[in-house]
C-alpha cells in the first residue's frame, strides 16, 4: 500500500474505469500485482514476467470434485530462451479457501516432491541447496503478493536454453449456495498483460451422492466439452492451442435437493501409516481413530410460494473503502458491486452510503428512499470521490452503526466492501471486533447486520468472519480479477432474510466424539450447507446423529442414523480436511488473543504430517537425497543419506569399487553405512553413486560428491593485550582455514567462549572473561578448531594476569 502523503486518485464509474487503471498502472509497476496461477518471472533479469525469456508452451489443469471436496492438479512447462542459466520465481494464487497439497520441480526427468519444513529451515536448506548448484525449489506463502492465497516458489537452476517443469497439487471445499455449488481456478491477471500457453489442457470430473445439473459456464474463452452428463457424474474437457490466459476458470452446478437433508461420510483406516510417519517417530504416534463428516444441505423454503413471500422493505447502510488499497481491479469489482446493489434495492427501500478510508465521509446524515433520483446521486458521490490514505475500519465500522440507528423499524443491514485491512489508528483483530460488538449490543434491538464482500486475494476474511459471527451476517469473498456478480446476487438475497442459527451436532454418545469443528460462523441460511468434521474413538454400527438449530421461530433437526466403521478406506482427502480445520482454529485464536508457541509447535506438526502449508510453513523441493557428512577423514566409518519418505531402498556404490546397502534408522530419519575410506586415497573430491528405490518399485540414481580431508585446521591467535587483570575481558583474534567450522578459547577458571566470524575484522573474534578471584601470574589461553571432516588443532597464547 503507498503511504498517505497526500497521494490520491478520482474514482471513475465503469465508462472511466478504463482512466483509472491507466493512471495506476504508472503509479504502481508491474511486479507488485498479485499472482496468478501460476507464473515463472526471471528474477535474475528483471522482475515481471517476460515470455520472451519464459515462456509457457504447456499448462494442464485436472480438476476432480468429489461430494464437494475438489481436488486440483497443475502441470506447467516453462521454456528459457536465453543462454543464461536463470533463478525464477514462481507465482500462484490459489483459490480463496484453497489449501496446497503438493508441489514439485523436475530435474531432466527426476521429479523432486516437496517436503513440508518449518519456514525458517526450509529457506536455510534452499540456500545451501542452491549453492550446491542442485535443484531446488521452495514454495511458501507469498504475502507481498496477494497474502494467504498466493504462494511464490524460488526455482533454481533453470537450464539456458533448457526447461523448467513444475507440478502443483491444491484442495479445496466447495460452499454450496442457493443449492449450487461455484467452482472458480485463478487464470487472469490482475495487473500486466496476461500470460499466452502454448497448449492448454483442462479436465473437469465431478461427482456427487445428489443428483447433479449440468455445468453452467462462465468462461466464454475456454468452451469447455461435455464427455459425460450422468445424474451423479460429470465430464467436461477443454484442448486449445495459443490460448490467451485473460480469464479465470469458473462454472457452477446445481444440487438437486428437494428437501432439507443430513449427509454423512468416514474413513477408518488405522493399518495406514503415513511415508511421513515412518520418517519422524514424534508423529509415529499410531491413532486408529476415525474420521467423520456430517454435512447439511438446507431446503427449507426455496421453492415457488416461499420465493412469492414479499420481503419486508430493507435498509442498507453501504460501506465502501476508498483507500489506496484498492486500486486496479479490485477497484472495478468494488464500483460494480455498489452499482449491483445500489440498482437492485426497491423505491421502498431505504439506503445511506459512507465511503471511507483514513476518513469517514457519508453521503447524507440520514437514510434516503431508493429511488431513481437517489441512486444516481449515490453514484455520482462516489465518481466525485478520491482514492487516497489508509484505511480505518473500526472508525468506519463505529459510524455506519450509528448512522444504521437512523433507519425506520425494521431489520437494519450494513453491506461493506473493503479487503478488511486496517492500517489507521485501531488494526488489532480483538479490539475491532469487540468495539463493532459493543458498539452493535448498545440498547439496539434489532442488532444491525452486516454483510460483506471481502475483495481481493489479500482480503481479510478472518477478520470478516468475526465481525460477522454474532449479528447473523454473511460474508462474500473474490478476488479481484472474478466476476463478482453471481456473489453479490447471494448476499442481496440475504439482506432482510432469516438466518438459520445456533447451528450444532448432536449424538447419542457424545463421548466417542472429539476435535469436531464446525463452519466457523455458527449460522447458515437457506439454500446453503453446513458441515461439521472431526474424529471418533470407536466403531458403531449405528449412531443417531442429528444437526439441530433455529429457523426464525421453528426448530430445525435433521437426523440421521450412520455407521462409525471399523475400516473405511474411501474419502481419503478426510484426515487432511479434518488437520486443516484444527489448524485453521488454531491460527483463529492466535488472530483474536496473540501468538503461542504450543500452538504453532501443533501447527507445524499437522501441516508436515497431512502436507499443507501455513504461515509456519513451506514446501522444499529437492534432489532425494543429501549426503551426509561431505567431508571425512581417511578411515572414517560412517556414511549417512538423507531422502524423501518415498524411498524403500538405498544403495551406495563407493568409488574404490565396493557397493553397499544402508539401514534406515527411524530415530534420526536417515539412512547409515559404514565403510573405510582407504588410507592411501589422497585429499580432494570424490563421486559417490546411490541407487534408490521408491514405494512402487522404481529406481534412481543420484551422485553425489563427497571430500577426503585429513589435515588438521592451520590457525593462529593472537590477543589485543598479553597483560590483563582479573575481572577484565580479554579480546581474542582467531584466523583459520576455510574449511574451520568451530572454534573455541579456554582458560584456566573461565568458562569456554565459541569465537565467531566477524567480516570488520575478517578473522574470528571473541571476549573471553578473566575470573575476578584468579591469582596473579602466567597462564595460556588454549584455542582449539575442528573443520567438517572433524580434524582438530589447537594453539596457545600465553597471558599475565596481574593483580587488581
Amino acid at each position: 500500500m503507498i503511504p498517505q502523503h497526500q497521494t490520491t486518485t478520482r474514482l471513475f464509474c465503469f465508462g472511466t474505469l478504463l482512466s483509472l487503471f491507466i493512471l495506476l498502472a504508472l503509479c504502481w509497476p508491474v511486479w507488485h500485482s498479485r499472482a496468478q496461477s501460476g507464473v515463472l518471472i526471471p528474477v535474475t533479469l528483471k522482475n515481471e514476467p517476460d515470455p520472451s525469456v519464459l515462456s509457457l508452451p504447456v499448462m494442464k489443469v485436472d480438476v476432480r470434485i468429489d461430494n464437494q471436496h475438489a481436488q486440483v492438479r497443475v502441470l506447467q512447462i516453462f521454456n528459457n530462451h536465453t543462454p543464461q542459466i536463470l533463478e525464477g520465481k514462481y507465482l500462484f494464487a490459489l483459490p480463496l479457501q484453497g489449501s496446497l497439497a503438493d508441489f514439485a520441480v523436475w530435474d531432466g526427468d527426476l521429479r523432486l516432491p516437496g517436503v513440508i519444513l518449518e519456514k525458517r529451515r526450509a529457506n536455510q536448506l534452499y540456500s545451501e541447496i542452491k549453492a550446491q548448484v542442485t535443484d531446488p525449489g521452495l514454495l511458501q506463502q507469498d504475502d507481498e503478493h496477494g497474502g494467504n492465497t498466493a504462494f511464490s516458489a524460488k526455482v533454481f537452476p533453470i537450464p539456458a536454453y533448457g526447461t523448467k517443469r513444475v507440478e502443483l497439487e491444491y484442495t479445496e471445499m466447495l460452499p454450496v449456495e442457493n443449492l449450487a455449488s461455484r467452482f472458480s481456478f485463478p487464470l487472469k491477471p490482475s495487473f500486466g498483460p496476461a500470460q499466452r500457453v502454448g497448449e492448454l489442457h483442462l479436465n473437469i470430473q465431478i461427482l456427487s451422492d445428489t443428483s447433479l445439473s449440468p455445468l453452467e459456464l462462465y468462461s466464454s474463452a475456454y468452451p469447455l466439452q461435455a464427455t459425460k452428463t450422468e445424474a451423479n457424474a460429470l465430464a467436461y474437457e477443454f484442448h486449445g492451442r495459443n490460448v490467451e490466459l485473460k480469464e479465470d476458470l469458473a462454472f457452477s452446478y446445481k444440487l438437486n435437493v428437494p428437501q432439507s437433508a443430513l449427509a454423512w461420510i468416514a474413513h477408518r483406516a488405522p493399518e495406514r501409516i503415513s511415508a511421513y510417519d515412518l520418517r519422524d517417530p514424534a508423529l509415529a504416534v499410531r491413532n486408529p481413530d476415525g474420521y467423520f463428516e456430517a454435512r447439511a444441505i438446507f431446503n427449507e423454503g426455496l421453492n415457488a410460494a416461499a420465493q412469492a413471500q414479499p420481503v419486508a422493505p430493507r435498509n442498507v447502510l453501504l460501506l465502501l473503502d476508498t483507500s489506496l488499497s484498492m486500486h486496479g481491479e479490485k477497484l472495478a469489482r468494488a464500483v460494480e458491486a455498489l452499482d449491483f446493489t445500489l440498482h437492485s434495492l426497491q423505491p421502498q427501500d431505504q439506503f445511506n452510503l459512507v465511503l471511507f478510508n483514513d476518513q469517514v465521509t457519508p453521503l447524507v446524515p440520514a437514510p434516503v428512499p431508493a429511488t431513481a433520483a437517489n441512486v444516481e446521486r449515490a453514484l455520482t458521490f462516489v465518481k466525485s470521490a478520491l482514492l487516497s490514505g489508509g484505511t480505518d475500519l473500526n472508525q468506519a465500522l463505529l459510524k455506519a452503526v450509528e448512522l444504521a440507528a437512523a433507519f425506520p423499524a425494521g431489520e437494519h443491514s450494513i453491506v461493506l466492501i473493503s479487503d478488511a485491512n486496517p492500517t489507521r489508528r485501531t488494526i488489532n483483530f480483538k479490539r475491532i471486533t469487540q468495539a463493532f460488538d459493543q458498539a452493535n449490543d448498545a440498547d439496539r434491538t434489532p442488532k444491525t447486520r452486516l454483510f460483506a464482500l471481502a475483495l481481493g486475494e489479500n482480503a481479510n476474511r478472518d477478520l470478516l468472519a468475526e465481525l460477522t459471527r454474532k449479528c447473523r451476517g454473511y460474508v462474500a469473498q473474490a478476488r479481484e480479477t472474478e466476476d463478482i456478480l453471481p456473489q453479490m446476487r447471494i448476499l442481496f438475497a440475504r439482506l432482510g432474510r432469516p438466518s438459520l442459527d445456533s447451528l450444532q451436532l448432536v449424538t447419542t454418545e457424545p463421548a466417542n466424539f472429539y476435535h469436531v469443528y464446525p463452519n466457523r460462523e455458527l449460522h447458515s441460511f437457506d439454500g446453503a450447507s453446513f458441515a461439521f468434521v472431526g474424529r471418533y474413538k470407536k466403531p458403531a454400527r449405528e449412531v443417531a446423529v442429528s444437526v439441530q438449530g433455529q429457523s426464525g421461530t421453528q426448530r430445525l433437526n435433521l437426523a440421521r442414523r450412520v455407521a462409525l466403521p471399523e475400516l473405511e478406506p474411501a474419502h481419503e482427502h478426510l484426515p487432511r480436511v479434518w488437520a486443516r480445520a484444527r489448524v485453521d482454529a488454531l491460527l483463529y485464536e492466535m488472530n483474536v488473543n496473540g501468538e503461542r508457541e504450543d500452538y504453532i509447535s501443533e501447527i507445524i506438526r499437522l501441516s508436515q504430517k497431512y502436507k499443507f502449508v501455513t504461515p509456519y510453513t513451506a514446501f522444499l523441493t529437492a534432489p532425494r537425497s543429501l549426503l551426509r557428512p561431505r567431508v571425512i577423514q581417511p578411515g572414517d566409518p560412517v556414511i549417512r543419506v538423507k531422502t524423501d519418505p518415498t524411498i524403500k531402498e538405498v544403495f551406495a556404490v563407493l568409488p574404490f569399487g565396493e557397493t553397499l546397502p544402508l539401514k534406515f534408522l527411524p530415530a534420526e530419519g536417515v539412512w547409515e553405512t559404514r565403510f573405510l575410506a582407504p588410507a592411501w586415497m589422497p585429499d580432494g573430491s570424490y563421486r559417490c553413486r546411490l541407487l534408490l528405490t521408491d514405494r512402487q518399485g522404481r529406481g534412481y540414481q543420484e551422485e553425489k560428491s563427497f571430500v577426503v580431508d585429513s589435515h588438521p585446521p592451520k590457525l593462529a591467535a593472537r590477543v589485543q593485550t598479553q597483560t590483563v587483570r582479573g575481572g577484565e575481558e580479554l579480546f581474542l583474534r582467531v584466523t583459520a582455514d576455510r574449511d574451520t567450522m568451530r572454534l573455541v578459547a579456554r582458560m584456566y577458571g573461565a568458562p569456554p567462549v565459541e569465537l565467531v566470524w566477524s567480516e570488520k575484522e575478517k578473522a574470528n573474534i571473541g571476549k573471553l572473561r578473566v575470573p575476578a578471584g584468579l591469582a596473579a601470574g602466567q597462564y595460556l589461553v588454549t584455542v582449539s578448531a575442528e573443520d567438517f571432516a572433524h580434524n582438530q588443532a589447537s594453539t596457545e597464547v600465553p597471558v599475565t594476569v596481574i593483580g587488581r
